[in-house]
């Protein structure tokens, strides 16, 4: 990421002077999304998802988008680790995009709960939360331009980005399951 972002920076310096250290894949040009996700495509690596119908979200959870999101997280958690993890360190990036749930415990404590207590697994979590803008945060960056290529999949069916990365995906969750796309 640090040096496809360089070189579109240095060839696009009208996006170069929107962010201080990425360039957000929302504004990318069609060339540096498709580069760049071919990049990713490249790397060893897996990718595992989850998106949600927002029709079919109970309205309690839409008011507060960090319970939503740390909700789904879960359930993406759930379906990478089990048992077979146990003794391990499960290390987590995120946007800093998550913050609090209603209980006012961080996404890291209700993962925390949900892991060790509710699953009862012997798991050491390291949490790290970047802001997709700091001099470092390239995961964050290259998650953002995934996550923007599946939307253009999920809504608008425009598979032209999504198709450099699918033979990557491990995991793709939809959710609510039952009507989700109806």
């Amino acid at each position: 990421m640090k040096k496809k972002l360089g070189v579109a920076k240095q060839l696009f310096q009208e996006l170069a002077c929107l962010h201080s250290n990425e360039i957000k894949a929302k504004d990318a040009y069609p060339c540096i999304k498709y580069h760049i996700l071919e990049t990713i495509a490249r790397k060893e690596l897996s990718i595992s998802y989850i998106v949600a119908d927002l029709k079919y979200i109970k309205p309690a959870l839409l008011e507060d988008k960090n319970i939503l999101y740390n909700y789904l997280m879960k359930i993406l958690i759930d379906s990478l680790v089990s048992e077979s993890d146990n003794s391990t360190i499960l290390n987590i990036i995120c946007d800093n995009h998550t913050t609090k749930i209603a209980s006012g415990n961080s996404f890291e404590e209700y993962i925390k709960l949900h892991l060790i207590y509710e699953k009862d697994y012997d798991i050491k979590l390291n949490i790290i939360y970047m802001d997709s803008d700091d001099r470092n945060a390239y995961p964050v960056q290259a998650a953002d331009y995934v996550a923007n290529a599946l939307y253009g999949w999920y809504e608008y069916n425009d598979k032209i980005y999504y198709d450099r990365f699918k033979f990557k995906i491990r995991n793709a969750l939809r959710f609510p399951y039952k009507n989700f796309g109806k």
